[in-house]
């Protein structure tokens, strides 16, 4: 049971959102920005600002379009707020479904 409950805590802290995170994401409801742009707007580095994005379209909270404008890139815009959450209700029944999977082979 232990190594049960230490699965389900490590992968409930996934949905964990950081400060930085909620911030990209209400910048994202206004606007189509790239890492770049968002770097700017928040006042962190840009490497930081793609890993904040990375976890947020893992989430679902936002999505990426390829662009072309003399150079490659992504341009990231959130997902309204209802899709958004029922996006992270999707992954967490996913989860729950993998740890019922789990217990049933523990208990």
């Amino acid at each position: 049971m232990e190594e049960l409950l230490q699965v389900f805590t490590k992968k409930i802290k996934n949905f964990e959102l950081t400060h930085s995170e909620i911030k990209i994401y209400s910048l994202l409801l206004k606007e189509e920005l790239t890492p770049r742009q968002i770097a700017k707007k928040v006042g962190l580095s840009e490497r930081i600002v793609r890993e904040k994005l990375k976890h947020l379209l893992e989430l679902g909270l936002i999505e990426r379009n390829l662009i072309k404008q003399g150079w490659l890139g992504y341009i990231y815009r959130a997902k309204n707020p209802k899709e958004a959450l029922n996006s992270v209700l999707f992954k967490m029944e996913e989860l729950l479904g993998i740890l019922e999977e789990e217990s049933k082979k523990i208990l």
